[in-house]
């Protein structure tokens, strides 16, 4: 007896699932409890005690870890949920390959993207930059099926209850994600549309209820940035030094005007000399001007004074240091694409866990082989970063996808599209590290334009049920 067209999507959907499920889950039993950074100490002692420490992330992220972590004590709890809820968003759509016969897309989603040794390791860390990444390409995939076939699935209306609130709001740069969700109810069908504005709207109350409850103290956008390369501008400069010996040999109007502003000399010598400055500064992080303990820690510089370096950043200090400046944006750039920074050691969390209130274990399942056999895998993935992990290729579909939705007017495709530029664009100019996993989300891009482009020129149809007449949310 054949099998109907519904049950065979639900087999391909469940055996997807527990490939990634099974696998996801030895990787966390091998390094149980799971990966722990700086950011994970800050965002347990917040949810232990919220009046005495702020981690600087967002509410929704500090829900979710209080909602698992504070209720259980154990950390392995919220990241086992992340993985879970990853591996179903990521299963969501290479399902979907599956059903449109897109098997090479599968084959490289499934190989490269989700079961590649990083993405497994940022998935398996807590910290919300994996979670986050996949959550908003699954949220893109979604508006990007539904834009095209004009109606929202019931697959689709679960992916959004799902992935909306991850992807919109826990980053703080997420908010863009919001824009495309809305505009997506505009081109689908009534019915559906009323389903996608109520998900919609109801994650966007919860998400604004929840600030009423907890002030979240995430990081600024502007101070940041003008810290960062007004620290730089102050590197000194050999060729200037050189012509100070020979004050004749430029006119009198050249190089009259000081690199930065006595302003800014002012404000930031109430808190340290330009020469701590000068030596704390990292090409590619700000970390050392901040967190440093015999550094100028700049985070305690007054309001007054934080507003004076950003306000003569913008009028005067950038101007005269613009190749400076473009320079280092590029140094950062470069530095997170091709993972250059630093990351969370597979080990880390042996020094994390007898700093925060937990019942967790560390290596709880002891699976010495496993774990040494696994670290193997991620120093060789490690080594080939340059190639495997860079975002290259989500970076040039992104491209190719915003020229091919001008050059033809397609909705579907800019909806997606144009939102992660902006994100592009907003990393490239704020980025204060070079940090490889705000990048990560177009690593994974590929797998909501792989396969936009490659059904760009036909339709995709909507399978539906018809019932007295009305039109309903199709099961896949």
């Amino acid at each position: 007896m054949p099998y109907s067209p519904l049950t065979r999507a639900v087999v391909r959907f469940l055996a997807l699932f527990l490939l990634l499920a099974s696998t996801y889950g030895l990787w966390l039993a091998t390094f149980w409890p799971g990966v722990l950074g700086e950011d994970s100490v800050a965002i347990l002692l917040e949810t232990h005690n919220p009046d005495a420490f702020r981690s600087g992330k967002t509410v929704v992220w500090y829900g979710f870890v209080k909602l698992l972590y504070g209720t259980t004590a154990r950390v392995e709890a919220p990241i086992a949920a992340a993985m879970l809820i990853c591996a179903l968003m990521l299963t969501r759509m290479l399902a979907w390959y599956w059903e449109q016969s897109l098997r090479k897309t599968l084959l490289f989603a499934l190989a490269a993207i989700a079961l590649a040794p990083h993405m497994i390791y940022f998935m398996g860390t807590l910290y919300p930059d994996g979670l986050f990444a996949i959550a908003s390409v699954t949220l893109l995939f979604e508006i990007w099926l539904c834009t095209k076939r004009r109606q929202a699935s019931a697959a689709s209306l679960i992916m959004l209850v799902l992935a909306l609130p991850f992807a919109a709001f826990v980053r703080p740069n997420g908010l863009i994600f919001l824009l495309p969700a809305a505009l997506a109810a505009f081109w689908i069908e009534a019915r559906s549309r009323t389903w996608w504005l109520l998900i919609t709207g109801m994650w966007c109350v919860v998400g604004f209820i929840s600030t009423q409850f907890h002030r979240s103290t995430t990081q600024e956008t502007q101070f940041p940035l003008a810290a960062f390369e007004t620290a730089g501008f102050l590197q000194k400069r050999a060729m200037n030094e050189l012509w100070k010996q020979y004050p004749h040999m430029n006119d009198p109007w050249v190089l009259q005007d000081p690199k930065v502003s006595p302003a800014t000399i002012d404000a930031l010598s109430r808190q340290s000399s330009p020469e701590k400055f000068q030596q704390y500064r990292d090409p590619a992080y700000w970390d050392m001007l901040v967190f440093h303990p015999d550094g100028p820690q700049i985070g305690h510089l007054s309001p007054e004074d934080k507003h004076t370096i950003v306000h003569e950043f913008w009028t005067y200090n950038l101007w005269q240091n613009l190749p400076d400046f473009a320079a280092s944006r590029v140094n950062v750039f470069l530095s997170a694409a091709l993972a250059q920074g630093g990351f969370p050691a597979l080990s880390y969390a042996s020094n994390v866990l007898p700093r925060v209130p937990s019942e967790s274990s560390y290596r709880r399942f002891h699976w010495d082989r496993a774990e040494s056999w696994a670290q193997k895998v991620h120093a060789k993935s490690y080594a080939w970063r340059w190639a495997l992990w860079t975002p290259w290729l989500g970076l040039a579909l992104l491209l190719w996808a915003t020229c091919w939705g001008v050059r033809h007017k397609d909705k579907s495709i800019l909806l997606i599209t144009i939102p992660m530029v902006v994100q592009l664009g907003g990393v490239f100019m704020f980025s204060i590290a070079g940090e490889y996993r705000y990048l990560l989300p177009f690593f994974v891009l590929p797998m909501v334009l792989l396969p936009a482009m490659a059904t760009r020129n036909r339709d995709i149809p909507a399978k539906h049920l018809a019932r007295a007449g009305h039109t309903q949310p199709c099961s896949q």
